[in-house]
């Protein structure tokens, strides 16, 4: 495996590797994609990532 150039114009959230759909989750605030990454996503990690920052979105929205 390695670097294709492809790779640039995939968005993070839907790259192949885990470890950047993790970053991605990180940095998403579409709520809908973040639940549907928490409900479906094959690595355990991206769930956990994603379903992080859709409570953190959640509690930010409450604050406000």
């Amino acid at each position: 495996m390695g670097f294709r150039f492809t790779d640039l114009f995939i968005p993070r959230h839907m790259h192949k590797n885990p470890e950047y759909r993790k970053e991605g989750a990180a940095m998403l605030t579409d709520t809908t994609v973040l639940a549907k990454m928490a409900e479906i996503d094959i690595d355990q990690g991206v769930r956990q990532a994603a379903a992080k920052r859709l409570a953190e979105l959640k509690n930010m929205k409450g604050v406000s």
